[in-house]
């Protein structure tokens, strides 16, 4: 599956016009510009791809902040607020502010390896919806979670999948890129600011009757991580529930 993706870049199937990148950060001032000078524009950059990369400040504690506000790149747009409201309403942020007719959001800690990206450029399906999976038989797992973690996300993937009649591999990879009309329209919709989002948007998708495929990734676990595992449980499944109700909402034509 990842051999051939050295010259991938020329061979470009899925026509992606301008690409919207979202990238929440919440305390991220001592990684996220090294990550976008040495990895992230530089694989954009050789790939020739037209792109614009947000990236939202979600009420950050550390010099996150300050550094946005000296933050120069070509086509980075460091934006935010100063209220803390969770992942997902950071990338709900992002999502009203792209232009792009595409848009994917990412993780930060960059824990997705990019390559995932060449693999929806060369895909032929043109699906309204891509998503990461750390669990199809071609992904990779470079550094796994810890025990508890790994526990705690089959469980949520168990449940979400029977709560919502899903067949997904993977709910939470935060690698997932919609066409944006339909991304603008779920974030317009969106209600959950917490990790459940990632829900949200799939049972959206799924009620719209959008093409969704899963891709597999190469994926390494961020010791660095900020969340707690006990008390993002508590909220994710409080959220699955209020997701679970709204269903009317979720309709496009509803509105």
């Amino acid at each position: 599956m990842w051999s051939f993706l050295i010259p991938v870049c020329f061979n470009i199937c899925m026509e992606i016009k301008k690409l919207s990148i979202i990238v929440p950060c919440y305390n991220e001032g001592k990684k996220i510009r090294r990550n976008l000078e040495d990895k992230v524009l530089p694989f954009l950059r050789e790939r020739r791809i037209n792109f614009e990369i947000i990236l939202v400040n979600d009420g950050s504690k550390d010099n996150t902040k300050e550094l946005f506000n000296v933050l120069v790149l070509e086509n980075v747009r460091p934006l935010g607020y100063d209220q803390n409201r969770g992942k997902g309403g950071a990338v709900k942020y992002g999502i009203e502010q792209a232009t792009g007719d595409y848009i994917l959001f990412m993780d930060a800690d960059l824990s997705t390896d990019l390559k995932a990206l060449d693999l929806i450029y060369a895909d032929q399906d043109n699906a309204d919806m891509y998503i990461g999976s750390r669990h199809l038989k071609e992904s990779v797992l470079a550094k796994k979670q810890g025990l508890m973690r790994r526990f705690v996300g089959r469980s949520c993937r168990l449940i979400v999948n029977t709560a919502f009649k899903f067949k997904f591999k993977d709910t939470q990879c935060g690698f997932k890129l919609i066409r944006a009309d339909y991304a603008k329209e779920m974030a317009d919709r969106q209600i959950i600011n917490g990790f459940a989002f990632d829900v949200e948007y799939l049972y959206m998708a799924r009620l719209n009757n959008l093409k969704i495929k899963e891709i597999p990734v190469i994926w390494e676990n961020d010791e660095d991580s900020k969340v707690s595992t006990f008390k993002s449980s508590i909220r994710f499944f409080k959220d699955v529930r209020i997701i679970k109700k709204n269903k009317s909402n979720y309709l496009f034509a509803s509105k």
